[in-house]
């Protein structure tokens, strides 16, 4: 059996790998550890929204918090991709099966007895939820629901801090002691930081320079996952070509694809509706935001309202798939180059 040359442990290499401890990101940590903290004690904790630029490592930090929780508390836990599981009912059954309940029928089981479920199984226990990509939403009664159970903690994770304007004032209203927590862009010397943590516990000593981590973070604009699928791949091709150290040119290859597979990724979490926009732009190149929806209602059964498909455009656009040009009435959208 030939012998890895260059890789570790390739979990490390892998951009979602929750590691043992966070390099950067304390005082982002030490504010949703605070916010959670009360349920240590049986008490309501604080709910937390979690916001900043894709990259930066919201989701890592919400899902290492938790961990850190359970080390203290038998506390029941459930994550929640919202991009994916937009409905009520999407949601419900994702959260309960995270939690353990294995018995739920996909067809033929009501929302209602999800939530009922749901309740049963949070009111006597201290209960974390995140809501991943939460500006995602199609039924905002979720957030109020949520708010409503007492000793369940609430970790909101979107790319930008103003994701309840257009909500019902109720649900503002519900969410108006949350916990803001921006997640800036990475600095070049933390995203240089975070490569030699993955160096470090992933790739076997010497087998890439500092150097060529520098490279990295020079290109990949503070995002973090980016960085971390550049060193992988390019590990990946030293390894299958039996070297012992990564060269230069693997990285400088590694990293057009790394923000190909960054991009192919969140193509693959569209929704029908965001997938239907995506093909129109594809087809038409640019078009003014009314051009855009009409030929949206054309193509699907059940079309969404204006705000949602600007959301949906707002979201796609902060994931580098779409971007828009002017402003007001002057505003086309295209496909990012």
């Amino acid at each position: 059996m030939t012998r890895n040359t260059v890789i570790g442990d390739k979990r490390v290499l892998a951009a979602d790998f929750l590691p043992n401890r966070m390099v950067h990101r304390g005082q982002e940590r030490q504010e949703i550890a605070d916010a959670l903290r009360p349920v240590l004690e049986g008490e309501r904790p604080r709910n937390v929204l979690v916001h900043g630029p894709p990259g930066t490592g919201k989701t890592t930090m919400a899902r290492y918090v938790v961990d850190r929780l359970e080390e203290h508390i038998d506390l029941q836990y459930g994550f929640c991709n919202c991009w994916r599981n937009s409905s009520r009912f999407k949601i419900y059954y994702r959260l309960l099966n995270e939690m353990g309940s294995r018995m739920i029928h996909r067809t033929g089981t009501p929302t209602d007895k999800l939530v009922d479920d749901f309740e049963s199984k949070v009111r006597n226990r201290p209960s974390v939820v995140v809501l991943d990509e939460v500006d995602q939403l199609e039924d905002e009664k979720v957030l109020y629901d949520m708010t409503r159970y007492n000793r369940t903690g609430l970790i909101m994770i979107a790319n930008q801090e103003n994701v309840f304007y257009d909500l019902d004032e109720r649900i503002r209203s519900s969410l108006s002691s949350r916990k803001n927590v921006r997640f800036s862009a990475y600095t070049h010397e933390e995203i240089v930081d975070i490569l030699r943590d993955r160096r470090q516990w992933g790739l076997r000593d010497g087998a890439v320079e500092d150097e060529l981590l520098h490279r990295i973070a020079d290109t990949v604009s503070g995002d973090a996952r980016v960085a971390i699928n550049a060193l992988r791949i390019a590990a990946e091709k030293a390894e299958k070509e039996g070297l012992e150290q990564i060269p230069e040119e693997f990285i400088d290859d590694a990293l057009p694809e790394a923000e190909e597979l960054t991009e192919t990724e969140s193509l693959d979490k569209l929704n029908s509706d965001q997938q239907a926009l995506y093909e129109i732009l594809r087809q038409e190149e640019t078009l003014r935001p009314r051009e855009l929806y009409d030929r949206y209602r054309s193509k699907v059964e059940k079309p969404k309202v204006d705000r949602t498909l600007r959301n949906y455009l707002s979201e796609m656009e902060k994931y580098g798939l779409v971007e828009s040009r002017g402003q007001g009435t002057g505003t086309e959208y295209v496909l990012t180059d």
